[in-house]
């Protein structure tokens, strides 16, 4: 074996010496139906470790979709659940909450049966299954509470005294192409700053910004003064992205490109860790679009989220 970690967060690991006491039948089942779980809670992968197994379940692994992955080890076979129809490692975005919150950001999860969410002064994002039945609903509704707002996949079906929101249409970009540049001036935020953070985030409105949201990743921003006129940072993210979030700047200093600088500093910490970067804007909010695409974001072309409301 290799020092490199069996595991990232997001992965599902099975532990070969268990499963190949099974039986090949039991182990197959086994094997795929942990696959479909993983899948359906958007994890990044599933792991075995298959040293002192027989080859037996490394031909079964191979057939199952899994490749060796000398990164973590020479007996080590992964299954990459994070590639989209085309390929491309975007499968996680599909469903950025459910994937973050079963991987990086597990230790902010609140969850009940297959329905997870932030903890309540965290975030409002919740994960919640694009197929669900009627025991997912019934979760999400103990989960959240009465009156609160969920996600859902185009083609799910509402139960009796679910309210579909009208006019909550946004957008998702990414950034493959965007580098980033790291910018002197801009300041690291740290908790101590929140309530300079929620002032100006109720100033400029950029989206929900909560007391803890600051613990989800980094926060950079500038002073004018010793003042806070503009701040960007990190929220959700799912395995291989950061989600870049609370971007604004104070109404008296718009037209000077704080924005932009403060986007290509968080782009160019998330691509030093490995990262992509990726971001949300509401359908409507033209300007932080045209932003987002002049830096090289793209639109990326996927099914389209209703807003709910819990009864």
């Amino acid at each position: 074996m290799s020092t490199a970690t069996l595991t990232t967060p997001g992965d599902v690991e099975i532990t070969a010496p268990d499963i190949t006491a099974l039986g090949p039948d039991a182990t197959r089942a086994l094997i795929e139906t942990t696959v479909d779980r993983a899948r359906a809670r958007y994890a990044a992968g599933v792991v075995v470790e298959t040293a002192g197994s027989p080859d037996g379940l490394r031909r079964l692994l191979t057939e199952l979709g899994f490749r060796r992955d000398a990164s973590r080890g020479d007996a080590v076979y992964l299954r990459d659940l994070t590639l989209a129809a085309d390929g491309t490692s975007t499968r996680v975005l599909d469903n950025p909450a459910l994937a973050s919150l079963g991987g990086h950001h597990a230790r902010f999860a609140e969850r009940r049966g297959e329905v997870v969410r932030y903890q309540a002064d965290v975030s409002p994002w919740a994960g919640f299954p694009d197929e669900p039945t009627a025991a997912d609903w019934h979760d999400a509704a103990a989960l959240l509470g009465s009156g609160a707002h969920l996600g859902v996949s185009a083609a799910a079906e509402l139960p009796e005294g679910w309210v579909e929101l009208e006019g909550f249409s946004g957008v998702q970009l990414t950034g493959e192409a965007v580098e980033g540049r790291q910018d002197p001036e801009a300041v690291a935020l740290t908790p101590d700053d929140v309530p300079e953070i929620l002032d100006l985030v109720e100033r400029a409105k950029p989206g929900p910004y909560l007391a803890r949201t600051i613990e989800l990743g980094r926060y950079v921003g500038f002073r004018d003064g010793g003042r806070l006129i503009a701040l960007a940072g990190e929220r959700l993210h799912p395995p291989g992205w950061t989600e870049i979030s609370a971007v604004c700047t104070d109404d008296e200093h718009r037209g000077r490109g704080l924005a932009t600088r403060l986007v290509l500093d968080v782009v160019h910490g998330i691509r030093q860790r490995g990262d992509l970067p990726m971001l949300h804007a509401a359908g409507g909010n033209t300007p932080a679009i045209r932003l987002y695409e002049h830096l090289g974001f793209t639109h990326r072309a996927r099914p389209a989220t209703r807003f709910v409301r819990v009864p």
